[in-house]
C-alpha cells in the first residue's frame, strides 16, 4: 500500500533471502497485457511474468512453486487499497458505476495525455523509473479536465432522460469510447485471482495424490 512514511516495495523474500524486483509501473502494466493473452495457460504466465518483474542475480534458479508464490505476492501487494482495499468506482454527483472503466491498454493515449496535461509528466521518460503504486495514486487524482477523466465521464453517464439529440450524441460518445469488456481492469483483477485459484487446487490434487 502507498505510504508516506515508509519505502515502497522493491523486494521479496523468497526462502527467508531478500532479493530485487522491479516493480516500475511499465512492468506492471506488461504485465496487465500478459493476462490478456488468450493464447498462454495460467502456468505460462506466472513463469513469463516472474521474468518480467525479477531483476537481481541472473544465475539464480528458482522452482516453479517459488514463481508462483513471488507473482502472488506481488499481486497481493499491488492490488491492496486504503479505502476498502478495492479499486474505487467512477463515482460524481449525478452518476455511479459499479465497474472499473477503463483499460491501460485501450486508454493508453488517454492516460498518457492526461499525465502530461495535469502534471508535466511525460509516462514514456518514466518507464523503469515511477513505482506503480505512484503511478496508481496519480492516475486516480486526474482532474476532470483531463481526456481520461472525460471518457470515465461518457462511458458512465446514464441516458435515463434524455431524448432526441442529447441522446443521440451520449450514444454515439459512449460507442466511439466503448471497451472491450475482456480488457477492463475489473476483468484483468479478476483473472489474477482465477489463475492462483487454479494453481491452488492444482497444487492441492497433487497433495492428494501422493
Amino acid at each position: 500500500m502507498f505510504s508516506l512514511v515508509d519505502d515502497l516495495e522493491h523486494t521479496l523474500l523468497i526462502d527467508n533471502k531478500e532479493y530485487k524486483f522491479d516493480m516500475s509501473f511499465d512492468v506492471v502494466l506488461r504485465f496487465y497485457e500478459l493476462l490478456e493473452d488468450d493464447n498462454l495457460k495460467g502456468f505460462e504466465k506466472v513463469s513469463l511474468a516472474f521474468d518480467m518483474f525479477y531483476i537481481d542475480d541472473p544465475d539464480k534458479e528458482f522452482t516453479y512453486e517459488q514463481q508462483s508464490q513471488a507473482i502472488e505476492d506481488i499481486v497481493d501487494y499491488l492490488q491492496q487499497m486504503p479505502y476498502g482495499n478495492e479499486e474505487p468506482e467512477y463515482q460524481s454527483n449525478t452518476f455511479s458505476e459499479p465497474d472499473k472503466l477503463y483499460s491501460y491498454s485501450q486508454d493508453a493515449g488517454a492516460i498518457y495525455s492526461s499525465f502530461l496535461m495535469d502534471y508535466g509528466i511525460d509516462l514514456m521518460k518514466e518507464r523503469g523509473r515511477m513505482h506503480y503504486l505512484i503511478f496508481r495514486s496519480l492516475l486516480h487524482g486526474l482532474s476532470e479536465k483531463t481526456l481520461f477523466e472525460r471518457i470515465l465521464s461518457i462511458r458512465a453517464r446514464p441516458t435515463t432522460g434524455l431524448k432526441g439529440e442529447q441522446l443521440t450524441n451520449l450514444l454515439d460518445l459512449k460507442r466511439y469510447y466503448a471497451l472491450d469488456s475482456e480488457k477492463t481492469v475489473d476483468q484483468l483483477d479478476n483473472q489474477m485471482g482465477d489463475i492462483f485459484s487454479m494453481l491452488a487446487t492444482k497444487a492441492q490434487q497433487g497433495e492428494e495424490g501422493k
